[in-house]
């Protein structure tokens, strides 16, 4: 069954329902911790990816027209296991089971029946894979459409500027590249650590079009990627808070990976509920 595009109401609770889901997989990590912040700024692009973007195909995961899609902050698994959930690819039951032994939802994996394109290995190795994705795509007129999602801190990474000069020359316009522009690393701010400045102007230095949005507004974010520039690859950057949400995780590096206590749990679902 190929996917129903959402209406952005519908999207908004999407969203809801994707970080309560992110609090419930914290809480049952228990002492093993999870990665928190950096999955909630990102809830708002999985969602449109997947709820008005990507083609693809639940009972169908290897369909060869999908679009490929590659988790490059691939820590944020709290938010990519929810919304294939809600999709359909596997049932939201089994998300409390993240990273348990013998269990279906592992922090690093592939496994192409759930909808994993990528088997993530080192911060910064995605990016050619990404390209030779779209690479390959345009040498055999396969139709597909390859999108990636990294974090800014993962593009102090060489191999990924390496991949964006790649994708500029070999003209990738079946490529597009979200950047989750949260300014927070797992040691701190991006711009006091290394500052990334304008990475608008950067992508479009090496030859991408690129636009800037804000990555928790679903308007911006769907017509962001509904855009397709001919000749060139595309490059959006989402500007989104770290920990969005949760009052008491945003933009606090403690909970790059952090144990979610009961207590803090209770706080975290109540003020998900209300907002």
């Amino acid at each position: 069954m190929t996917r129903k595009i959402l209406s952005e109401e519908k999207i908004k609770a999407l969203c809801k329902r994707m970080r309560l889901h992110a609090m419930d997989m914290a809480v049952a990590a228990g002492n093993r911790g999870a990665h928190v912040s950096g999955s909630l700024s990102c809830i708002e692009i999985y969602a449109v990816l997947y709820g008005a973007i990507l083609k693809y195909d639940i009972d169908d995961p290897l369909w060869k027209d999908r679009d490929r899609f590659i988790a490059g902050k691939e820590h944020a698994r709290l938010a990519e296991y929810p919304v294939r959930a809600e999709m359909g690819f596997y049932s939201p039951d089994v998300l409390n089971s993240y990273e348990q032994n013998d269990g279906l939802l592992v922090g690093h994996q592939l496994k192409k029946e759930l909808g994993v394109e990528y088997a993530s290995m080192s911060l910064g190795m995605e990016m050619p894979f990404v390209v030779g994705k779209a690479l390959i795509a345009k040498q055999t007129e396969q139709k597909y459409h390859v999108y990636c999602l990294l974090g800014d801190a993962e593009c102090e990474e060489g191999p990924v500027w390496e991949a964006f000069i790649a994708a500029a020359h070999y003209k990738l316009d079946n490529l597009t590249v979200i950047i989750d522009r949260n300014c927070m690393s797992v040691d701190g701010n991006t711009e006091e650590l290394m500052a990334q400045l304008d990475m608008q102007k950067k992508m479009e230095a090496f030859g991408w079009e690129s636009t800037t949005v804000e990555g928790h507004d679903i308007h911006q974010l769907i017509e962001a990627l509904n855009h397709k520039p001919e000749g060139k690859p595309y490059a959006i950057i989402a500007k989104t808070t770290k920990g969005k949400g949760v009052s008491f995780i945003e933009n606090n590096k403690a909970w790059h990976q952090a144990v979610m206590t009961e207590q803090l749990y209770q706080k975290a679902l109540e003020e998900i509920k209300n907002s």
